[in-house]
C-alpha cells in the first residue's frame, strides 16, 4: 500500500533525487538539496509516496495566491517513477494532494502541464485552460535591446 508523507530531512530530500532527475534532468545530484532548501523558503513542499522503501511519486507544490486564480495549491512538479506507471500512483498523489489543499482552504490545484501529459490530467478531473506559459531568457533581451 502507498504511503504519502511530506520530505523534511535532508537524507529524505536527497533520496528523492533519483525519481525527480527523470522529470528534471538539467538537476545536478550535487546541488539537489540545496536547490530543494532555496524553493522551501519560498513555501515549496515536497511529498512523496512510497511502497516499502522506495518512492513511486513525486509532488513539490506550493500556497499561492494570484489575481487571476485567487488562493490555490500550484503543483510544480509531478512525478512517477517510470517502471512504475499506469498503476494509479500519480492519481493517488492528485488526491492526497487534494485533501492537502482542502485542508488548507484552497478550492483549486493548478499546474502547467507538458502536453505528453494533457491526457493524464484529463482523466483524473483537471479542466485545461488557454493560458501558454512562455519565458524569455532576460539576458538575451537585454542584449538585443541594446543593439
Amino acid at each position: 500500500m502507498i504511503q504519502f508523507h511530506e520530505l523534511t530531512t535532508d537524507d529524505e530530500i536527497i533520496a528523492a533525487f533519483p525519481l525527480m532527475h527523470q522529470l528534471r534532468p538539467q538537476l545536478i545530484a550535487d546541488t539537489f538539496l540545496e536547490t530543494v532548501r532555496v524553493q522551501q523558503q519560498e513555501g515549496y513542499r515536497l511529498f512523496a509516496g512510497k511502497i516499502k522503501s522506495s518512492y513511486v511519486v513525486l509532488a513539490g507544490a506550493r500556497d499561492a495566491q494570484t489575481l487571476m486564480r485567487g488562493p490555490h495549491l500550484f503543483v510544480d512538479d509531478l512525478v512517477t517513477l517510470e517502471s512504475q506507471r499506469g498503476k494509479g500512483y500519480g492519481a493517488a498523489m492528485l488526491q492526497w494532494l487534494t485533501k492537502h489543499a482542502s485542508s488548507r482552504g484552497f478550492r483549486r490545484i493548478y499546474l502547467d502541464s507538458r502536453d505528453t501529459a494533457v491526457g493524464f490530467y484529463r482523466r483524473v478531473g483537471f479542466t485545461m485552460t488557454t493560458a501558454v506559459p512562455c519565458w524569455i531568457d532576460v539576458d538575451e533581451r537585454k542584449n538585443s535591446v541594446n543593439r
